[in-house]
């Protein structure tokens, strides 16, 4: 009994619109998180912190050392800022345009490159690749590109349906160009005025969420003092491991995170002689490559170059060089200290 009422139920919703009515759950899925996630942005005081560690500008700058699209990440890293509130309010509108079913099909398209730049920078080093969210948002959002909403529960078609009725346009409408013309306009006027509105409501919702979003304090680095060890003892107090001693030959680099979470370099450009220097240029925070032949490191975004031994600058737009790395060895590990 219950089984044939739970059927009845369904192919009676499903009868007028069965597309829409399938897709409704997915929609609430995606608009809902989408919406979430952009108004987690807009209202952290991190998020657009140049120092939190769970900030945009670390993110990307973590992002540049393996994200397959690192010349595009290296760049967006100049202005992250807006890089940052054009992916929060991104999300916000993709959201919206989904849950309401505004522009719905241009909405998803939009939420499958937002997935996608997820996935090649923040999601590239998962494995195995199911472990990242941001693939199975793309697949998530690929049914209401090729479908839309179905015109279930959907603001756009509602306002399409009304501007019919009030401009009494007969059945084969579409037939009828300057009519067909009219209707579109209004409905494309209507329906971006309450996107308009909607997105007004996250915007207020985000800001006032940020008037009362506290920074994350950064950890202040352990006092050089504190460190107590002798070779051969073990970790030294305090320590942090980098990498095994042997993983780093002479005149090579091997790439790690500070304890801010950016990108360094360690390396040893004589036996038993260990450097570490932070990987961010002291220009406009791009990520710098080591160039092994010239044994520098250079930035690609706008020319700076530092000693390869000292961190020290030799040529570019900036005056500060790389911020040095304290280093020791000890029992056959290398160790952040």
């Amino acid at each position: 009994m219950a089984q044939s009422t739970l059927s009845r139920f369904i192919n009676q919703a499903t009868k007028e619109r069965p597309i829409g009515v399938v897709l409704l759950p997915l929609r609430i899925f995606l608009g809902v998180t989408f919406i979430y996630a952009g108004l987690l942005k807009l209202s952290s005081a991190d998020f657009l912190s140049a120092t939190a560690p769970n900030g945009v500008l670390k993110q990307m700058q973590h992002a540049v050392i393996d994200s397959p699209i690192s010349f595009i990440v290296q760049h967006a890293v100049e202005h992250y800022q807006l890089a940052g509130l054009s992916i929060a309010l991104g999300e916000l509108f993709v959201g919206i345009g989904i849950l309401f079913g505004i522009w719905t099909r241009v909405a998803a398209v939009f939420a499958f490159i937002l997935s996608a730049s997820f996935w090649l920078t923040v999601s590239w080093t998962t494995s195995p690749y199911f472990f990242g969210p941001d693939i199975i948002f793309m697949a998530g959002v690929t049914p209401l590109i090729i479908a839309g909403d179905g015109g279930h529960l959907s603001v756009g078609a509602r306002i399409r349906s009304i501007v019919e009725r009030q401009l009494k346009a007969p059945s084969g409408a579409q037939q009828n160009a300057p009519l067909q013309a009219e209707i579109d306009r209004r409905t494309l006027v209507r329906t971006g005025a309450v996107a308009g509105v909607l997105a007004g409501g996250g915007l207020l919702a985000g800001g006032v969420g940020r008037i009362f979003s506290k920074q994350t304090p950064i950890a202040a680095p352990a006092p050089s003092h504190s460190v107590s060890a002798k070779p051969g003892s073990g970790a030294p107090k305090g320590g942090i491991k980098i990498a095994s001693a042997s993983a780093v030959s002479i005149g090579s680099t091997f790439q790690f995170n500070d304890k801010q979470g950016s990108p360094a370099f360690l390396m040893q450009p004589a036996k038993g002689t260990y450097l570490a220097y932070s990987a961010i240029c002291t220009h406009n925070g791009c990520v710098v490559g080591f160039d092994t032949p010239s044994d520098t490191f250079q930035c690609p975004c706008h020319g700076a170059s530092y000693d390869g031994k000292t961190g020290a600058v030799l040529g570019g737009p900036t005056q500060l060089p790389l911020t040095k790395i304290q280093v020791a060895e000890f029992a056959g590990d290398i160790y952040m200290v």
